[in-house]
């Protein structure tokens, strides 16, 4: 029997089927419907990114909530990731200072809100867990003492600040895509003017459009020019330029904006029903200001929004016929930019069109309408947004580099550029 297993696994090889012991690879999640509304962001402001700099002074909060009125306790704990976002080969006590598990100390109940619910919060790094190498971390929260009882996920960003980078963002060069593609050139050099040895092994260059993971591309050297490594003119720098986002704010539940239509209460729940989205795919660009899929929480009534804000089903309607090749998601933060059933719409026969409902904390939203093909891990926003080169983007770059003798990949760069042609 040992044998076989060893000629199978030797054939596997051969054929390039070499995941059968895959990494668990980390994301943006929540592990029970009871955690809502994870935030992580910079101590100082609203819709900052995840990201410190090593030895700084930066600091980061981690807010959610718990649709519960009793307060659990929990613990949290820091993983050092590869570029790949699956666990590196390093030691906690290699990246960690202090306590490698802390408490969430920081809780406080709704007030005044039909949906009851636990805020939580806590700041991270803190004074007794701080960290000692750059490189991407997630934030693991679980019930206390029981650190397979998992309730969420929540990646962030150290970075060792070595790099100078330069980014370009155009309209492709390309005249078959002059007008719904978007082109992301990087250079990347040491801040101190010497060089990143052997680049094309040991560095990674990745971009990321907004918030979205499904094409986030890694970009291919091109030379190196004056001690500057150019990524450029390549296939792997194209990006869809999408459209901007739509939007609602349900900062009131009782006074309608502008693409809400009514108000309900079901079943001793709120009920929002915004307008029927507009299909975009052959309308002419429009320029309007969006926060690139991002949300924040607010209301009309409390002043501490974090607890004052209630919960309402949110219902979106999508005017299409039904599709048999994939799926129609709403995508954004407020969905952790993944394609799940949670956010799946699906036909309604009866009304002849999409409908889905996402239960969201009140506050202003971004989002978007992508279609994802069964058999592609990509999602396109040509069939329901449509794809123009001057839509406003945001555009992020990462830069990993392995030195020498190390088992894990740090994060020496990392800037982020806004591409608005028209404002």
């Amino acid at each position: 029997m040992k044998k076989y297993l060893i000629i199978i696994i030797s054939l596997l090889s051969i054929l390039g089927v070499n995941n059968i012991y895959a990494q668990f690879v980390y994301e943006n999640r929540e592990y029970t419907p009871l955690i809502k509304t994870v935030q992580l962001e910079q101590t100082s402001g609203i819709m900052t990114q995840p990201v410190i700099t090593l030895n700084g002074n930066k600091r980061l909060v981690l807010s959610f909530d718990e649709l519960s009125e009793q307060t659990n306790r929990y613990e949290y704990t820091i993983i050092h990731c590869e570029s790949d976002w699956t666990e590196s080969k390093v030691e906690q006590n290699e990246y960690l200072e202090g306590f490698f598990t802390q408490r969430i100390e920081n809780y406080q109940n709704s007030f005044n809100t039909i949906q009851r619910y636990v805020h939580y919060w806590q700041t991270i790094p803190s004074e007794n867990m701080k960290i000692k190498k750059s490189g991407n971390y997630i934030i693991k929260v679980y019930k206390e003492d029981e650190p397979d009882k998992v309730v969420l996920t929540k990646k962030f960003y150290c970075v060792e600040d070595l790099s100078n980078i330069q980014v370009e963002v155009t309209p492709s060069k390309s005249s078959q895509y002059l007008k719904t593609k978007q082109e992301v050139s990087v250079k990347v050099g040491r801040k101190d003017n010497s060089f990143f040895s052997t680049p094309e092994s040991l560095m990674k260059v990745y971009v990321q459009q907004n918030g979205r993971e499904d094409n986030k591309h890694q970009l291919r050297m091109r030379g190196m020019y004056a001690n500057m490594i150019d990524y450029s003119f390549d296939e792997s720098n194209l990006f869809d330029g999408g459209n901007e986002f739509r939007s609602f704010d349900f900062t009131s539940i009782r006074t309608k904006s502008q693409f809400i239509k009514s108000f309900g209460f079901e079943n001793n729940e709120n009920q929002v029903y915004l307008r029927q989205e507009q299909v975009k795919n052959y309308t002419p660009y429009i320029s309007q200001v969006d926060i690139n899929g991002k949300y924040y929480v607010r209301n009309d009534i409390s002043e501490d929004y974090s607890i004052g804000s209630d919960y309402a089903w949110v219902h979106f309607f999508l005017p299409q016929q039904m599709s048999l090749e994939g799926s129609y998601y709403i995508v954004g933060d407020l969905t952790n930019w993944r394609y799940d059933a949670q956010n799946r719409m699906t036909y309604q026969d009866d009304i002849k069109m999409y409908h889905v409902a996402l239960y969201l904390k009140q506050g202003y939203y971004n989002y978007q309408i992508l279609f994802k093909n069964s058999n592609s891990p990509y999602a396109e926003s040509s069939q329901i947004e449509g794809n123009h080169s001057e839509t406003n983007n945001k555009y992020t770059v990462y830069v990993y580099y392995r030195n020498f003798g190390d088992d894990f990949e740090s994060l020496v760069g990392l800037t982020s550029v806004e591409y608005n042609p028209k404002r």
